[in-house]
């Protein structure tokens, strides 16, 4: 389960094993909840190499001080982009043309129920 303190946290940890080589991977990404699921962007879009692992094996660990979850991975079905992208405007409001950016063109968002 989710500790209290971890939506606040500015970043996070996401932990995927290469597809080839089985070595694990690790990226700091912003994220935020949206009820109890987690979600990231992903810069580099469908070819960000992170993104492709979580897809590939189905989940992801998110690594957070120090705790960590496991959940499934997916991305984020194109109806529901703009609620997150409204999550994202505001947790991260002090980087507002970041967000502008992304309203204009979105990346990629990754979802997971973490456990």
């Amino acid at each position: 389960m989710v500790t209290p303190d971890f939506p606040t946290a500015q970043t996070c940890r996401i932990v995927t094993r290469g597809r080839r080589t089985g070595a694990e991977h690790v990226v700091t990404v912003w994220f935020v909840m949206v009820g109890a699921r987690f979600h990231a962007a992903s810069r580099h879009g469908l070819v960000g190499d992170w993104l492709q692992n979580a897809l590939a094996a189905g989940a992801l660990e998110v690594r957070s001080g120090h705790a960590s979850w496991h959940g499934s991975a997916s991305i984020v079905p194109a109806d529901e982009v703009a609620g997150v992208l409204d999550a994202f405007a505001a947790k991260y409001q002090r980087h507002g043309a970041v967000i502008a950016a992304w309203r204009e063109n979105p990346p990629v968002f990754i979802r997971a129920d973490l456990a």
